[in-house]
C-alpha cells in the first residue's frame, strides 16, 4: 500500500514539477508553442485521471508516469535542457539507472519533505 502512495504521488509531483518548469522564465519561451500545449494537456489528462483513479495500482501510477515521460523528455531534451531548474527534470539528472520508475519521487525540490522520517518511523 505504501509502495501505491509513494507511486502515486511521484506521479503528481511530475506533473507539477512539469507544469511550473514549462511555466517558469527561463523555459516558456524556449518550447514552440506547439509541443508545450501538447505537454499541457497531457498533464491535465493525467491529473484528471488522478483524481478519478485515488485507488488505483501502483502499476498504473507508474504506467502513467512513463506515458507522460514519454511526451515530456524528448521535448525537453529537445531544448537542451537550457534553464531547466534543478529537479526540474526528473530521471534525467545524475540518479542510478532506475528504469524510469519513481524518479520523480526524489527529484522535484517539492516532494523533499517526503523524504524525511514519517509519522510510523518516529513512534
Amino acid at each position: 500500500n505504501r509502495n501505491r502512495i509513494e507511486a502515486k504521488n511521484g506521479l503528481e509531483n511530475y506533473c507539477f514539477s512539469l507544469k511550473t518548469s514549462i511555466d517558469s522564465d527561463e523555459v516558456k519561451d524556449k518550447i514552440p508553442a506547439d509541443q508545450k500545449k501538447t505537454l499541457e494537456d497531457k498533464i491535465t489528462e493525467i491529473l484528471g485521471w488522478l483524481d478519478a483513479n485515488q485507488s488505483a495500482e501502483k502499476e498504473e501510477y507508474e504506467e502513467k508516469q512513463k506515458e507522460l515521460e514519454g511526451i515530456a523528455l524528448p521535448i525537453l531534451q529537445a531544448m537542451g535542457g537550457g534553464g531547466m531548474p534543478p529537479g526540474g527534470m526528473p530521471g534525467a539528472g545524475g540518479m542510478p539507472d532506475m528504469g524510469g520508475a519513481g524518479t520523480a519521487s526524489g527529484a522535484p525540490s517539492a516532494s523533499e519533505p517526503a523524504g524525511g522520517p514519517t509519522i510510523e518511523e518516529i513512534d
